[in-house]
């Protein structure tokens, strides 16, 4: 399943790079995080990949949809399968100066979860995001997220994130 997200998400933004402007900041980016998260029913601590792209409105706000998985062991048939995708508008207080972005960020989430028994539910996402530009294309950043969920499940967490410029 990871690679047909992966695969997925190179058919779309290949054409995109193919077609980059000449020299002009780009609106789009790609984030792939890594990090861990905990489920507050069950005591579930997880370790999380997520795969996000950015599309910037203004200097203020952008809006970014993501996919999150949790990485799981191939070789144990009963090992913790997480599901998540998320649609959320951030805005960047302090103003997105392409080099380092604070931004706040909420919206909404769909999580689906296999253990100990399946279960799934829509819910918010509370965001703090921190990104530092490394030159024109790439950058990394640390995101800190709780996500209450309408079946009362919780999650929160942290990810180490690192960025393209389309």
């Amino acid at each position: 399943m990871c690679r047909k997200i992966i695969v997925s998400l190179c058919l779309i933004i290949c054409p995109v790079l193919a077609v980059n402007t000449q020299g002009r900041d780009s609106d789009t980016d790609l984030r792939i995080g890594l990090g861990f998260s905990t489920l507050k029913q069950g005591n579930v601590f997880l370790v999380l990949s997520e795969y996000e792209l950015d599309a910037k409105l203004s200097d203020y706000f952008t809006v970014a949809p993501s996919i999150v998985l949790n990485v799981v062991d191939k070789w144990k048939s009963d090992s913790e399968k997480l599901f998540q995708a998320n649609m959320n508008v951030f805005l960047s207080p302090f103003r997105n100066n392409r080099r380092n972005d604070f931004r706040i960020g909420s919206g909404l989430s769909f999580y689906k979860f296999n253990q100990p028994v399946i279960r799934s539910a829509f819910g918010f996402n509370l965001i703090v995001e921190d990104s530092y530009s490394i030159n024109d294309r790439f950058f990394i950043g640390v995101k800190a997220f709780m996500q209450p969920y309408f079946n009362r499940e919780s999650s929160s967490g942290v990810l180490l994130k690192a960025g393209i410029n389309l």
